[in-house]
């Protein structure tokens, strides 16, 4: 904070926070002539510094210790293409096409082509990085290369810029600014410009003047000169060089000074003008980046060099979502418990390499991943992503450079959200209310918003979130409170068919303007809504901010009652999503139930705890969840509750094998839904239409009624349909495709479980994908396309993995021996018999272990129809096994694969003769 006190005569500054005060206490510490920086200084220069540590210093008694060290010594504090080219061995992930364009102009240069090529791009896009490439590249090696960096400021001592061009051109003919080069290149700027040109050049190296007319001129006429000379000199320099092709690199033009601009300029024009024809061929490539305007048209300020109409220019973009993945890939690794937080990382820096490189060092230096470069793996469960101070400091020099009126409607769009609408903008009353169309309009032009959308309400978004985030932490957290306030105040007024996310955004601002009992409401209205719409993530974000909102109401009876509901909500909406991390949630709620003696939402809680443990495979604990759970509720009339627990016991019921059972029970509660015929979820993470006719169709094949199976699913595909209901969509297909696969018309399992994977990928929900992955994969293979179906089930499992971090065992594990046995057929139809063989039994001790004896009579066929083929001879053993998954198959009537158990025995396969 600063403070300027004055009284008409003097004013003085007082300056005060937490920085002073860190900067007082190591100016206080260091010794005479030396000078000591904190961490968070350090960190904010990549590169450049020599440091050594001097221990740490504590600012108060209470608080953690500050780390200090010693500066020794320091340079220019950028990477340039040089650096990276000298330190980076990592392969260039993208810009494929940008590096061939690079390499075609310098064919075209090789050819005696003079080439003037600007590489523009925001900051940490990759310009200096691609430039590397170009010069680290064998076609390239043997090139000269000058190079003019730009700097915003110059350091005390540094050449001016038209003498560090005139000494760069001397250490490249000899290797060093003295000798015979400096009158070589002075003479060059004589013949071509006469003798004050060639002065002028002697000037630049500190050489006195040869033309009495010299000491007459002034320093306008002498600049021109030297720039003119300088030209000259360049062209000789190119000549000198016998053929040998020359990159000039200028980076950071647009930095560039006016002299320098003015030289640049001269410099393009005599490359592409008659100087090329003179010099009979010039194998330049003048090479230049730069960033774009910051402050769109209405800046007056420099701009530095801005490339002639004469060159080419590559306009360098974000990375797309395959290559930040890629990036993530090659830097992190494939460890399983990376998955999401790739996703989060790669959402949050929206493709720009420098984030995404600033992103991992700080989760690094945080201790949230340990490891290697390609090979780290997750320590935290929850990860914070933290803004990169480095990445900070970029973004909040951008911002600083607006002027005042658009840098405050840009701090005061970033309380409102990454996308903001221009009515609740207003009422934080940023500039007048004429003047904020062209204020906007402004922050468009300088590329820091970009209009979202028109009706029905006018919407704005930042174009990288990144720079709404540093806007809004450069406010203080009283205005941040106050603005939050406002806002909330303001939406309460507005209309949901004025404004589409009213409850969402009410929700979040109640929440940062400590508004409980509003953060609560719309907090969990939020969720409700998100979780309808399958924004799975946004739903427990919510849930979970409506948990803490309620904890700081009164402890009120009623409000333990939400907090129960809001308790099992919370894991509902991360099931899908694969997370395994909700004991203490489920926990808490029976507890809390059983607490306030609400049997109804203690057969909730129980019914939430029987799909985890349904997920997990714990199928005999989700069976007797449930089935005291609906005891419960016989003293209670809670229909909802009631269909819940039927639905999701008949679902248990089938991935045990109890397939009669499951059908009896899922018909139950089929009654009551027919009733309705509403789109209702009833607690479900799926639509109950859906999740009803799904797996009674899935029943329905396994026991051998393949019209009902197959009419059911469509059904249940059709209520999903018209629900709009992403989840249930996923399921439904899931299970077509699923049946189609039991009924072993592998070519009509293929477009649903297609489209089911889609949905995973889209709505970002894991659980099904390994099975789905499965499905697919058996269908390619049965089709012949071999090759493909092998890789689909290495997903599969790795989709298994990248689930399973959390807490070290498969997950989800109920569908896992499904695929183990999906995996043997495929191995059979290609012809390994004998690792089909292994596969199936390792299913078999799968299902066994989890009690699912559905699979356990599959892998036992499966065994026993192997073994035969491969021995080729007959087997005692795989009679017995065979037997047994008749016997076991007959008792869950499991009609087809009956059938196919006595065909094999009645084949005499297994005669010992």
């Amino acid at each position: 904070m600063a403070q300027v006190v004055t009284n008409g005569v003097w004013a003085d500054y007082r300056t005060v926070g937490e920085c002073v005060h860190v900067a007082a206490k190591l100016q206080q510490r260091a010794d005479t002539n030396s000078a000591q920086l904190s961490r968070d200084t350090l960190d904010l220069v990549p590169v450049g510094l020599t440091v050594s540590p001097a221990g740490s210093l504590k600012l108060a008694p209470d608080a953690p210790p500050i780390s200090a060290y010693i500066l020794e010594g320091a340079r220019a504090v950028r990477r340039t293409a040089t650096d990276l080219m000298a330190s980076t061995t990592a392969p260039l992930v993208g810009r494929e096409v940008e590096l061939q364009a690079l390499f075609d102009l310098a064919a075209a240069v090789e050819r005696g082509s003079p080439q003037v090529l600007m590489l523009r791009g925001e900051a940490g896009i990759g310009k200096s990085r691609l430039v590397s490439e170009l010069l680290r590249d064998e076609r390239t090696r043997s090139w000269g290369l000058l190079q003019w960096p730009q700097m915003p400021i110059r350091r005390l001592g540094d050449p001016e810029d038209l003498e560090a061009v005139a000494q760069s051109l001397a250490i490249h003919l000899s290797g060093r600014t003295d000798g015979e080069a400096p009158a070589q290149l002075a003479a060059a700027a004589d013949a071509a410009g006469g003798r004050l040109a060639g002065d002028a050049v002697r000037g630049l190296f500190g050489l006195p003047a040869e033309d009495p007319l010299w000491s007459g001129l002034d320093p306008a006429q002498r600049m021109t000169l030297a720039v003119e000379g300088l030209v000259a000199a360049v062209l000789f320099a190119v000549t000198a060089c016998q053929g040998r092709c020359l990159m000039i690199l200028v980076e950071d033009a647009h930095w560039a000074r006016p002299v320098m601009v003015r030289f640049l300029d001269m410099l393009a024009a005599a490359l592409s003008g008659p100087a090329r024809a003179v010099s009979g061929g010039c194998p330049v490539l003048l090479l230049a980046t730069s960033r774009p305007p910051s402050l769109g048209a209405a800046s007056s300020g420099p701009e530095g060099w801005v490339e002639p109409r004469i060159a080419r220019r590559i306009e360098l973009g974000a990375l797309d979502t395959e290559e930040a993945r890629r990036f993530l890939d090659h830097w992190l690794g494939d460890d399983p418990s990376l998955a999401e937080l790739k996703s989060r990382v790669s959402d949050r820096s929206q493709g720009v390499p420098l984030y995404l490189e600033e992103t991992l060092r700080t989760m690094e230096a945080a201790g949230d991943i340990t490891g290697g470069p390609g090979a780290f793996r997750l320590v935290k469960d929850e990860v914070t992503l933290r803004l990169p101070r480095s990445v900070h400091g970029l973004l909040a020099a951008r911002i600083d450079l607006l002027d005042s009126d658009p840098r405050r409607v840009l701090m005061r769009a970033a309380v409102v959200g990454n996308t903001f609408d221009v009515g609740l903008l207003q009422v934080l009353r940023a500039v007048p209310e004429t003047a904020l169309a062209d204020q906007l309009a402004y922050l468009e032009q300088a590329g820091f918003v970009a209009r979202a959308r028109l009706l029905p309400n006018l919407e704005y978004v930042f174009r990288h979130a990144l720079i709404r985030e540093v806007a809004y932490v450069t406010l203080t957290k009283g205005d941040r409170k106050a603005m939050h306030v406002q806002l909330v105040a303001a939406l309460r007024t507005r209309r949901d068919s004025d404004l589409p996310n009213r409850v969402e955004l009410t929700a979040y601002h109640a929440f940062m303007a400590e508004d409980w009992p509003i953060a609560y409401a719309f907090g969990r209205r939020a969720g409700q809504r998100a979780e309808e719409r399958s924004r799975l993530e946004d739903a427990s974000d919510f849930y979970r901010k409506a948990i803490s909102s309620i904890h700081n109401l009164p402890d009120t009876r009623r409000n333990t009652l939400r907090t129960i509901d809001l308790l099992i909500a919370l894991p509902r909406s991360m099931l899908p999503r694969g997370a395994v991390n909700v004991h203490d949630h489920l926990t808490r709620a029976r507890d809390l139930s059983l607490q306030q003696k609400d049997l109804v939402r203690l057969a909730r809680t129980s019914s939430m705890l029987a799909s985890f443990s349904w997920a997990f495979a714990e199928v005999d604990t989700g069976i007797s969840l449930c089935r005291e759970a609906l005891t419960v509720l016989d003293s209670r009339n809670d229909r909802q509750t009631r269909i819940q627990l039927t639905l999701r016991l008949g679902g248990i019921q089938a991935d045990k094998g109890h397939f009669l059972e499951a059908i009896h029970a899922l018909d139950t509660a089929g009654v009551q839904l027919m009733q309705d015929r509403s789109y209702s979820r009833y607690g479900l993470a799926t639509v109950a239409l859906v999740h009803y006719n799904s797996i009674i169709a899935r029943c329905y094949a396994e026991i051998g009624r393949n019209d009902q199976a197959l009419a059911s699913a469509r059904k249940g595909l059709e209520a999903a349909m018209d629900s709009g209901h992403a989840f249930s969509q996923l399921f439904a297909n899931a299970h077509l495709g699923w049946v189609n696969l039991i009924r072993e018309h592998h070519d009509q399992a293929v477009p649903p479980l297609e489209y089911a994977l889609l949905m995973c990928d889209g709505i970002r929900s894991p659980l099904w994908r390994p099975l789905i992955c499965g499905g697919l994969a058996l269908a390619r293979v049965k089709s012949g396309q071999h090759a493909e179906g092998l890789k689909l089930f290495d997903e599969s499992f790795r989709s298994f993995g990248r689930q399973s971090h959390q807490f070290d065992r498969i997950h989800p594990r109920v569908s896992f021996a499904q695929v183990q046995l999906w995996y043997a057929e495929a191995l059979a139809e290609i012809g390994d018999l004998e690792k089909a063989a292994a596969l199936a039994q390792d299913a078999f001790e799968s299902a066994v272990s989890t009690g699912q004896h559905v699979y356990e009579a599959r892998a036992m066929f499966l065994i026993a129809k192997y073994r035969r083929r491969f021995s080729g001879r007959g087997d005692s053993d795989g009679e017995t096994m065979a037997r047994r998954a008749l016997d076991l198959a007959t008792r869950l009537a499991m009609k087809p694969l009956q059938q196919q158990c006595e065909r094999l025995l009645t084949e005499r396969v297994f005669s010992l003769s």
